[in-house]
């Protein structure tokens, strides 16, 4: 007999394995008992144990890592998480007191860039799987964030020609343009940010938002594409 059919005989209560199930039952019922303040300490050791790990790994290898893959990075950057997989040789720039998420990929230079740069202000918030795709220029003001899961892309990734695609060709650099970030933008979850698009001071792109145009200052914007919902001006 295949030990797929004593498998099969054992989830129906038959066979030689018949008291398997009615084991894993027994065993996952079980639980031990709470005493508080044992769990408690546990649950102490465990946090500080945890904190200690991270600023190590920060101090020993994810910062240094950071800043051997970037032109400058200022004063006290926060990663939070593992540090962004940086992919090209263009020139990335970084302020003080940056924060980053987990599993961020920032794309900056192609085979067609000739000066890719992507410049990362004072206490810019950038969260959990972002992409940035820099073929000539993204620039992120001051004090802004950047919710998870947010695309910005200077390019179209890959050529409109069929022809050109057939032939695993590059879209040219002249197919980009520079995206700009003022001071103090919030982007939600999920925003797809596209070339040549500036967003003004202060303003606000909804979740799931396509923003394919300028966004004037101090406006929310959202839905695909992106439109003026509101002013939100203090």
């Amino acid at each position: 007999m295949s030990w797929d059919n004593l498998m099969m005989q054992a989830r129906q209560g038959k066979g030689p394995l018949r008291f398997v199930k009615p084991a894993y039952k027994a065993v996952m019922a079980f639980h031990l008992p709470v005493i508080r303040p044992f769990w408690g300490a546990v649950h102490a050791v465990v946090e500080v144990g945890t904190i200690l790990w991270r600023l190590t790994t920060k101090i020993l290898y994810r910062e240094p890592m950071l800043r051997y893959r970037c032109t400058t990075v200022g004063r006290r950057p926060q990663i939070e998480g593992d540090v962004p997989q940086i992919i090209g040789n263009g020139r990335i720039s970084i302020g003080d007191d940056f924060r980053v998420g987990t599993r961020n990929t920032w794309v900056v230079g192609f085979k067609v860039s000739e000066d890719a740069q992507l410049v990362i202000g004072n206490r810019v918030s950038i969260n959990y799987q972002t992409m940035l795709s820099v073929a000539k220029r993204i620039e992120i003001g001051d004090h802004t964030m950047i919710a998870g899961n947010v695309q910005i892309y200077d390019n179209i990734s890959h050529p409109l020609s069929p022809e050109r695609r057939l032939r695993y060709e590059s879209f040219t650099l002249d197919e980009s343009s520079p995206v700009t970030i003022g001071r103090n933008v919030w982007i939600g979850n999920g925003a797809l940010v596209m070339r040549g698009v500036t967003i003004g001071d202060n303003s606000v792109v909804a979740a799931g938002s396509v923003v394919t145009k300028d966004v004037p200052p101090n406006t929310l914007v959202g839905g695909n594409p992106a439109r003026i919902l509101r002013d939100i001006g203090d």
